[in-house]
C-alpha cells in the first residue's frame, strides 16, 4: 500500500514535469491557434498538467498523516537494532556541496535541464526568423525578449509548489528546508528572465525608433498593456529587494508584507500586461495548491484548538511558555515537527516555532518555549512577553495556529553516533526526539545501539530552569542517565536584578555576585569577578545527586589532576559505563577558597578523564545531614517514576491519524474541485456574444480585441481566485463556530465551566516540575563552549576519524544562524568526518 502511493505521487510528479519541458513546443509552436474560448488546448492541459498536481496533492495529504509516523518508527526502531546489523543512511541523504544533499542537486539538475530546455525549443526552431527585416541588434533583442518571458512565465508556475507544506516532494523523501533555498534561487532566476524580457524588448523598440509609442497611457493598443508590465517588473524588482537575506532577517515582517503584496501586484500586472488565457494555467496548478495549502491546516486546527493559549513568562530567563490546549486528541506531531502561531493583537504574521512537547505524553496540548528579544525594537516576542503579564503567572492570550507540519526524515538515527549541539532554545528541537527514544529503549527488547551526546549551551544560569524539568530530568531521571551523554555551559552571569533583585529566590544559593573589586574586575574575564554565595557545590551533590563511587576513586585527585576539568555525574548506580552528565570547565577557584574549605570535612573525590570514563564528586549523605543546614531534600525515587514513557502506539496515533486525515482529505478536495469548476464555467463562457468574433482573430477591429484579451484572460482567474478565497475564508470562520458551539453544547449538558486549562493547578503542577531545581541543582560549566576543543575530545575517541571506517556518525547544529555557522566551520576546520545536520530558526 506504501509503495502504491508513493508510486502513485511519483508519476502525478512526471506527468507536469515532462509536459514542462515539451510545453513550450506544443503550446507556442505547434498548436498556437489564437481562440479563446474553451478548447483543446485547455483540455490538453489539464489533462497533462492540472489534474496530475492535483491528485498527486490529495495523496499526499492522506499520506502526510501516515508518512511521518511510519517513517518515524521505522527510524526509531533502529536505536535498538543489534550492533552486528550494520546501518547504512542513503546515498540520497548525503550531505555534499554547501551542505545540501545528493537528492537536491539532482532536483537543482532537472529545473536548470528544465529552463535550458525552454530556451531552445522556444528560440531554436524559428530562430532564422528573428532577422527577418531586421538588424542583427533588433533580432538578438527579439530572441532575448521571447525567451526571457516565457521562461519567466514558466518559472511562475514552478515556484509557489516549491513552498508548499504538504508537497508532493515531501512525500519522495524531500524537506521543506531543502526545498526552500531551491525557491529563493528560482525567485532569483524569474528575476533575471523578466530583466532580459525587458532588455531585450527595449533594444527591439529602440532599433524601431518606437519606444514612445510603445509605452503611454493614451493609445488603446499594446502601450498601455506595456505600462502595466512596467508595474509588473517594478514590483518583482521590489519583491526581490526585500528578500535580500539581511533584509529578510533584519525586517522579517518588512520582508513578508512585501512578498504578499508584491506578488500580487506582479502576478495583476503580468496579466494585464499579456493578457492571454493560456498564462493562468502556468500558474492554475500551484495558485490552487498553495491556497489550500494555506487555508486546510489553518482550518482543522480552528476545529479543535481552543482560541486562548496559557502563557508564563521567565523573566530571569527571557523565555515565554506557551501551551495550546484541545478538548480532543490533536493530530500526532513528531520530534522536529514545527506550528506557526499567530497571536491578534500582536498582527497577522504567523511565526514558526518547534513543538517541544512529546505527543504520546499529552495529545491534548502542545507547549511551545519561546525565546523572547525585549531589546530588539518592534520586536514580536518582546510583544508576545509583555502580554503574558509578571513572571510565574500564568495568564489567557488569544492565538491562533497553523499546522502541524514536519516532514523530517529520522535516517540520522541508523547512525552508530549521534552528536546535538543546541544553543539556548534551540534545545526544544530536541527534547521529544529524546523522550521518543528513551521510550523505544523501554519498550523493546534489544541492547541499545546508538551512543547519544547532547551539548548544549545557554546564556544564564537561570535559562536552565526555563525548560520546565527537562534538563533536570535528562540528568537525573534513571529513563535517560543509562544512555545519554549531556554536557551543559553557562556563557553569561545572570542579569542584575537575578543576581540582586526579587527574583534571587529561583536560582536561592547558587547565585552569582559581584567581587568586592568591580573596577579591578573590568581588566580580567567577567567570571574572574564573581564569587559563589551559599552552598553551590554541597547542595549540587546532595539529595538525588549522590553517587556513590568505589572504593579505589575515593581519594582526592592529584595536583596534576586539580587543574583540569571536573566532571560531575548525577546519575547515579544507574549510569552505564561512559555516561557523562554534566562538564563542569574553567572553574574560578580564586573566589572559592573560603567555600570549599567550609565543606573540606564532607568526602568528596575527582576523576578527570574522557567523556567516556565516569567522574564523579561524592558527598556522604550522613557528613551533610550532620551539617548545619539540616534541610531533607527529596531523592530521584521521590521525584521520578520508574513507568516508562509511552510510545506513539500506546497513544493511539494511528486512529486518531485516520480520523484527522478523512476530514482533512474532504475539506481539501471541497475546496480544489468547487472553485475549479467554476473556473472551467467561466471558460466556456461567450463573453462577445452570440458573434463569436474571438474566434477569427483576423477580422476584429481594435476595440473587439480588446473585449477578447480582457474578458477572456481576466474574468476566469479572478473569479476562480475570488470564489476560492471567499471559501477559504468561511471554512475558517465555520470552523471555530462548530467548536465554540460543541463547547457550549457540552456546557449546557454538564453545567460544568469553560474547558479551559486551570490556570492555578497547571502553576502548582510547574512550581513541582521547576522547584526539582532548586532541590538539588546541576552542576554546570562556567564560559562558553569550546566547540573545537569539544570536536577535538571526540576525535581522540577516535569518533569521526578522517578515512577511517569508526562507524557512522551524524551532527546536528541548532540555535542562531551564527552558532550553526561556527559549528559547521569547526567541523570542517577540524576534517571531522560526520555528517552534519543544520537546524536554525533565521527566516
Amino acid at each position: 500500500m506504501v509503495e502504491k502511493r508513493k508510486v502513485l505521487i511519483f508519476i502525478c510528479l512526471l506527468l507536469p514535469t515532462l509536459w514542462m519541458f515539451v510545453d513550450g513546443g506544443v503550446t507556442w509552436l505547434l498548436a498556437r491557434q489564437w481562440i479563446f474560448s474553451l478548447s483543446n488546448r485547455d483540455y490538453l492541459t489539464t489533462a497533462c498538467f492540472l489534474i496530475p498536481c492535483i491528485v498527486g496533492h490529495l495523496a499526499t495529504i492522506w499520506g502526510h498523516y501516515f508518512r511521518s509516523e511510519r517513517e518515524f518508527q521505522n527510524s526509531i526502531s533502529k536505536v535498538t537494532t543489534p550492533a552486528s546489523e550494520r546501518q547504512k543512511i542513503s546515498l540520497w541523504e548525503h550531505h555534499i556541496m554547501w551542505g545540501y544533499t545528493v537528492k537536491y542537486w539532482i532536483l537543482v539538475g532537472v529545473i536548470v535541464l528544465m529552463k535550458i530546455t525552454w530556451v531552445c525549443v522556444i528560440v531554436a526552431p524559428s530562430f532564422h526568423e528573428y532577422f527577418v527585416d531586421t538588424s542583427v541588434y533588433a533580432g538578438i533583442g527579439l530572441i532575448i525578449g521571447y525567451a526571457g518571458g516565457y521562461s519567466a512565465i514558466a518559472s511562475c508556475g514552478i515556484i509557489l509548489i516549491l513552498v508548499l507544506r504538504r508537497s508532493m516532494l515531501h512525500a519522495l523523501g524531500f524537506t521543506y528546508a531543502e526545498i526552500l533555498p531551491l525557491h529563493r534561487w528560482l525567485g532569483v532566476a524569474i528575476v533575471f528572465w523578466s530583466s532580459l524580457h525587458t532588455v531585450g524588448y527595449l533594444m527591439y523598440y529602440d532599433w524601431e525608433n518606437t519606444v514612445s509609442e510603445e509605452f503611454n497611457f493614451y493609445d488603446i493598443g499594446r502601450s498601455t498593456m506595456n505600462i502595466c508590465g512596467c508595474f509588473a517588473f517594478g514590483a518583482l524588482l521590489i519583491l526581490g529587494a526585500g528578500s535580500i537575506p539581511w533584509v529578510r532577517r533584519q525586517f522579517y515582517t518588512v520582508f513578508m508584507a512585501l512578498h504578499r503584496v508584491m506578488t500580487v501586484i506582479f502576478f495583476l500586472g503580468t496579466i494585464v500586461h499579456y493578457p492571454y488565457y493560456m498564462l493562468w494555467y502556468y500558474m492554475l496548478p500551484s495558485m490552487v495548491l498553495f491556497l489550500v495549502d494555506r487555508f486546510v491546516p489553518k482550518m482543522m486546527q480552528r476545529r479543535s484548538i481552543l482560541p486562548e493559549a496559557t502563557c508564563t513568562l521567565n523573566a530571569d530567563a527571557d523565555i515565554v511558555r506557551m501551551t495550546f490546549t484541545s478538548p480532543e486528541p490533536m493530530k500526532p506531531y513528531y520530534p522536529g515537527d514545527y506550528i506557526l502561531v499567530e497571536v491578534p493583537q500582536l498582527g497577522l504574521l504567523y511565526h514558526p516555532f518547534t513543538i517541544a512537547s512529546y505527543w504520546p505524553e499529552d495529545p491534548y496540548s502542545i507547549t511551545l518555549f519561546i525565546r523572547t528579544y525585549n531589546d530588539k525594537k518592534g520586536s514580536w516576542t518582546g510583544g508576545l512577553a509583555k502580554l503574558c503579564g509578571t513572571e510565574d503567572k500564568k495568564v489567557m492570550v488569544k492565538a491562533n495556529i497553523d499546522g502541524v507540519f514536519g516532514d523530517r526524515r529520522h535516517d540520522y538515527l541508523k547512525s552508530e553516533v549521534l552528536v546535538l549541539f543546541a544553543a539556548g532554545a534551540a534545545i526544544t528541537t530536541f527534547m521529544a526526539l529524546i523522550k521518543a527514544i528513551a521510550a523505544q529503549i523501554a519498550a523493546s527488547t534489544e541492547p541499545l545501539r546508538i551512543q547519544l551526546h547532547l551539548i548544549c549551551t545557554f546564556r544564564t544560569r537561570s535559562e536552565l530552569h526555563a525548560y520546565g524539568s527537562f534538563l533536570h530530568q535528562i540528568t537525573r531521571d534513571p529513563r535517560f542517565t543509562s544512555w545519554l551523554h549531556v554536557e551543559i555551559y553557562v556563557s553569561r552571569p545572570d542579569k542584575a536584578q537575578t543576581l540582586m533583585g526579587a527574583h534571587a529566590h529561583v536560582i536561592k544559593n547558587d547565585i552569582l555576585v559581584p567581587a568586592e573589586s568591580v573596577k579591578k574586575a573590568k581588566k580580567v574575564k567577567r567570571f574572574a569577578s564573581l564569587r559563589k554565595t551559599g552552598t553551590m557545590l554541597r547542595r549540587a551533590l546532595s539529595g538525588r545527586t549522590v553517587v556513590e563511587a568505589p572504593e579505589e576513586n575515593s581519594k582526592v585527585s592529584s595536583k596534576e589532576d586539580s587543574g583540569k576539568n571536573v566532571s560531575f555525574s548525577a546519575a547515579g548506580t544507574h549510569v552505564r559505563t561512559g555516561s557523562v552528565d554534566t562538564v563542569v570547565e574553567n572553574e574560578k577557584r580564586s573566589h572559592d577558597a573560603s567555600t570549599d574549605s567550609s565543606t573540606s570535612s564532607s568526602s568528596a573525590s575527582s576523576v578527570s578523564g574522557k567523556l567516556h570514563d565516569l567522574s564523579a564528586i561524592v558527598i556522604s549523605e550522613e557528613t551533610y545531614s550532620s551539617s548545619s543546614h539540616n534541610e531533607k531534600f527529596p531523592t530521584g525515587q521521590m521525584t521520578y517514576t520508574t513507568k516508562r514513557l509511552p510510545t506513539f502506539q500506546d497513544a493511539n496515533s494511528t486512529s486518531v491519524a485516520t480520523q484527522l486525515a478523512r476530514l482533512d482529505l474532504h475539506a481539501s478536495a471541497i475546496l480544489v474541485f468547487i472553485p475549479l469548476a467554476f473556473w472551467y464555467i467561466l471558460r466556456a463562457v461567450h463573453y462577445e456574444g452570440s458573434v463569436h468574433y474571438c474566434d477569427v482573430m483576423e477580422d476584429m477591429n481594435q476595440t473587439q480585441n480588446k473585449i477578447c484579451y480582457g474578458s477572456y484572460s481576466t474574468v476566469p482567474p479572478f473569479g476562480h481566485m475570488v470564489l476560492l478565497s471567499a471559501m477559504g475564508y468561511f471554512a475558517l470562520w465555520l470552523a471555530r463556530w462548530s467548536l465554540m458551539r460543541s463547547i457550549k453544547v457540552d456546557l449546557e449538558a454538564t453545567g460544568a465551566g469553560v474547558p479551559y486549562p486551570d490556570v492555578r493547578s497547571e502553576e502548582e503542577k510547574l512550581t513541582v516540575e521547576d522547584g526539582n531545581w532548586d532541590e538539588g541543582d546541576v552542576v554546570y560549566s562556567i564560559g562558553r563552549m569550546n566547540i573545537k576543543q569539544v570536536i577535538s575530545n571526540f576525535m581522540e575517541r577516535e569518533i569521526g576519524l578522517p578515512g577511517r571506517d569508526q562507524g557512522l556518525v551524524t551532527v546536528f547544529g541548532g540555535g542562531p544562524e551564527a552558532f550553526v555557522a561556527h559549528v559547521e566551520k569547526q567541523i570542517q576546520k577540524s576534517k571531522w568526518a560526520v555528517d552534519f545536520h543544520r537546524e536554525t530558526w533565521a527566516p
